[in-house]
């Protein structure tokens, strides 16, 4: 790595190897920062569709349904899973959300009842 040069207190030139060992600092403090803030927004996301998803089956069965489990992945093209027990008669059923882009365009894509 070349260094920059610059000169002393004495007036003698030098080269410098830190400028360049900052700007490595500085692109690895950025990479970090930015990864941190794109898990955090993620983690949000999935927040979110876990309490609409929560909140459309307290609408559709009026109330919350037994076990409930919610599979979402990081990535918005992948869909929603939800498996969950109807509250009147306990059979088991599987969902499908499409989550993609703003909650208002969030949907049901399929449901079907499992067998046990």
């Amino acid at each position: 790595m070349n260094g920059v040069l610059t000169t002393n207190r004495t007036g003698e030139t030098v080269e410098n190897d830190n400028v360049g060992l900052i700007g490595v600092g500085v692109l690895m403090a950025t990479s970090v920062v930015g990864y941190v803030i794109y898990r955090w927004r993620q983690e949000a996301r999935l927040s979110r569709i876990k309490i609409w998803v929560n909140d459309y089956l307290r609408v559709w069965y009026g109330e919350r349904p037994g076990r409930v489990k919610i599979i979402c992945s990081h990535d918005s093209l992948w869909p929603v899973l939800v498996g969950l027990d109807t509250p009147a008669t306990g059979i088991r059923h599987s969902l499908q959300f499409a989550c993609q882009g703003q909650p208002s365009a969030w949907t049901l894509v399929s449901e079907k009842d499992e067998q046990r």
